[in-house]
């Protein structure tokens, strides 16, 4: 193994999820280059979306979207830099999405819970949702178990019982 790092595997029997932990005395150029191969390689395990700005197409990784919904008739995808504009229903991205990241809360709003600043439990029957751009956006009564089920760690796929 050469000086730039140490790797060790530890196999858990217990453990639910691939963890990754990189740990350094301060972030550099070697961590930022292990980050971006354990994303890269994330990004082919996930399909990328399809998305439409302007007279361009891009693939977007599903890290990197906020939300999707429905504006008018579009199915829209918001990132931190832009919102985009997909052209296929719904509920056919949603087919595409890691179930483990994206919720549906409303009939036309799904939304990356990784990219949520905060939940506000505040009123009765609902919930409030402050995502990291600073948009504020709420979860429908009858999605609200699939989202309390998503932050326990269930299964957030959106199907009704």
């Amino acid at each position: 193994m050469s000086d730039l790092l140490d790797l060790k595997l530890i196999i858990d029997k217990e453990c639910q999820k691939l963890t990754v932990t990189i740990r350094n005395n301060e972030r550099n150029e070697d961590v930022e280059g292990i980050i971006a191969a354990v994303q890269s390689y994330e990004d082919r395990k996930v399909p990328m979306i399809p998305a439409y700005f302007k007279d361009s197409m891009v693939m977007l990784p599903q890290r990197q979207i906020i939300r999707l919904f429905v504006s008018g008739r579009k199915v829209m995808v918001q990132t931190s830099e832009r919102t985009y504009e997909v052209k296929r229903p719904l509920r056919e991205i949603e087919a595409m999405l890691d179930s483990s990241l994206f919720v549906r809360i409303s009939q036309s709003e799904t939304i990356n819970i990784r990219k949520v600043k905060n939940f506000d439990f505040s009123a009765v029957g609902t919930i409030g949702v402050v995502l990291e751009n600073g948009e504020r956006t709420w979860v429908a009564r009858r999605r609200v178990k699939n989202v309390k089920d998503a932050l326990a760690g269930g299964s957030n796929d959106g199907s009704e019982k």
